[in-house]
C-alpha cells in the first residue's frame, strides 16, 4: 500500500471516528453535564447545538492535514479558489428552486435555525461529506470514484433520517432523496475539479429555497417542490457537463462568463 493511500485512510478513519463521537455525545454523562451547566448559565440551545458542528469542522481540518499535509489543507478541502465559479454556478444551478419557492410561498421565515439550515449546515456537510469522506479517498488515495462515491452517500442520506421509535415509511423517501441528493453532490465535485464552493453554494440555495419559504417540510419533498428540484438538477448536470466541455467558466479576474 502506498503512503498515499495509507494516509488516507488514516485520514478519513480519523474523521469517521470523531464523527461517530459527535453523533453519540449525547450518551456520554460528562459532556451532558458541560451543557446542562451551560444551560445553567444562560447559554441558549441554539448556541449549544453548535457543538456538533465544530466537531465535525476540527474533523475535517484534522483530515485534511493528516492526508493532504499542513500546507495543502484548504487546497485539499476544495476552498482554494473558484469561489466566483463555485457562487455563480450554485445561484445558476438553483434558481429553478429558489423561483418556485419565492411563487408559491405563503410565508417567508428566518430564525437561528433557518440561518443555521441555509449557511452553516451545507458548509459542514460538504466539507465532511463530500471533501473528506470522497475527495480524500479518492483524490489523495487514488481510490475509485463511485464505490466511494455511494458509501458515502448512503452516510449522508442516513443523517438525514431519524433512527428512533418514530419510523415511518416516509422516511425512505429522505432517505432516498438525500442518498441522490449527496451522489449527485460528489459527482459535481468531481466535475468541477475539486472545487467545493460549487455545492456548498448550491446547498444552501437548494436549503434556503424549502426552509426559508416554507415549500416542503422535510427532505423527501413532495410532487410540487420536487418539480422545482428535478429542474435544479438537471440544469446543474447540464452546466456541469458544459464546464467539462470547457463552455462554462467564470473569468476570476474579471468577474463575467466566458
Amino acid at each position: 500500500m502506498s503512503g498515499e493511500r495509507r494516509r488516507a485512510l488514516v485520514a478519513v478513519g480519523v474523521a469517521l471516528a470523531v464523527f461517530l463521537l459527535a453523533r453519540l455525545r449525547g450518551s456520554f454523562e460528562p459532556y451532558v453535564a458541560v451543557h446542562r451547566w451551560l444551560d445553567a448559565c444562560g447559554v441558549p440551545p441554539a448556541v449549544r447545538g453548535l457543538d456538533y458542528s465544530i466537531w465535525i469542522l476540527v474533523a475535517c481540518w484534522v483530515a485534511a492535514r493528516i492526508a493532504w499535509g499542513p500546507g495543502r489543507v484548504f487546497d485539499g478541502l476544495g476552498l482554494r479558489g473558484g469561489l466566483r465559479l463555485g457562487v455563480t454556478f450554485g445561484v445558476v444551478a438553483g434558481l429553478p428552486m429558489l423561483l418556485q419557492g419565492v411563487l408559491g410561498a405563503t410565508t417567508f421565515r428566518c430564525d437561528f435555525g433557518i440561518v443555521r439550515g441555509v449557511l452553516l449546515a451545507p458548509l459542514v456537510e460538504e466539507l465532511f461529506f463530500r471533501a473528506v469522506l470522497v475527495g480524500i479517498p479518492t483524490r489523495g488515495g487514488g481510490l475509485p470514484f463511485w464505490p466511494i462515491a455511494v458509501a458515502a452517500a448512503a452516510v449522508f442520506g442516513s443523517v438525514h433520517v431519524p433512527w428512533d421509535a418514530a419510523w415511518h415509511g416516509g422516511h425512505y423517501g429522505i432517505f432516498a432523496a438525500t442518498f441522490a441528493g449527496g451522489l449527485w453532490y460528489a459527482w459535481l465535485v468531481r466535475a468541477f475539479d475539486g472545487n467545493l464552493w460549487t455545492t456548498i453554494t448550491l446547498h444552501a440555495v437548494m436549503n434556503a429555497a424549502w426552509t426559508v419559504t416554507g415549500v416542503a417540510g422535510d427532505a423527501g419533498g413532495g410532487l410540487w417542490p420536487n418539480l422545482g428540484r428535478a429542474g435544479t438538477i438537471a440544469l446543474g448536470t447540464v452546466l456541469a457537463i458544459r464546464h467539462r466541455r470547457g463552455k462554462f467558466r467564470v473569468d476570476e479576474a474579471r468577474g463575467h462568463g466566458r
